[in-house]
């Protein structure tokens, strides 16, 4: 099972747009890292977040003094200032595996790092191709996700669409 470690404002893309159920009925292994459910503020937010982790549908990485000392020491070509980007760069390095992420900084310095990096749209595209929902709920998700989420890009969920459109 391929293994994805995800940034928090994807799992607030997913819970604004009220798929976090399908995201996790995915066959990937989803984790993330103790700084990410940390970040995760809002009660109803949080409680959706804890039902994944007690039904150990999401695991969460923690690190020891050790390892979060080689995390806030990770090099960098940019500024990632928060602790919280810096453990999941750091994590899917250690684990070579892909980061899930909507943030461009991280973002970039993921890919220049040498990692698979993916994003929501990505995840709303793999729902779609593996019948989790219908070519229809995908644009609607997009749709949805463009008006909840001023930072997504535009142009490539317009393409997105226009390509489900043609399905």
């Amino acid at each position: 099972m391929k293994l994805l470690i995800t940034d928090t404002n994807v799992f607030f893309d997913m819970m604004s747009i009220e798929i976090l159920p399908d995201f996790f009925g995915l066959d990937f292994e989803i984790c993330t890292t103790d700084f990410v459910v940390a970040e995760i503020k809002k009660i109803e937010q949080a409680d959706q977040i804890q039902t994944f982790i007690r039904s150990k549908q999401l695991t969460v990485f923690k690190f020891t003094v050790e390892e979060l000392e080689a995390v806030l020491n990770l090099k960098t070509t940019r500024n990632l200032r928060r602790i919280t980007d810096k453990s999941v760069l750091w994590k899917a390095l250690e684990l070579k595996c892909t980061l899930l992420t909507g943030d461009k900084n991280l973002r970039n310095e993921a890919q220049e790092q040498g990692l698979e990096v993916r994003g929501s749209l990505w995840v709303i595209r793999i729902l779609a191709e593996k019948d989790k929902i219908r070519a229809t709920q995908a644009i609607q998700f997009l749709e949805l996700l463009k008006s909840v989420n001023g930072s997504v890009p535009k142009e490539e969920i317009d393409k997105l669409i226009s390509q489900l459109k043609s399905k």
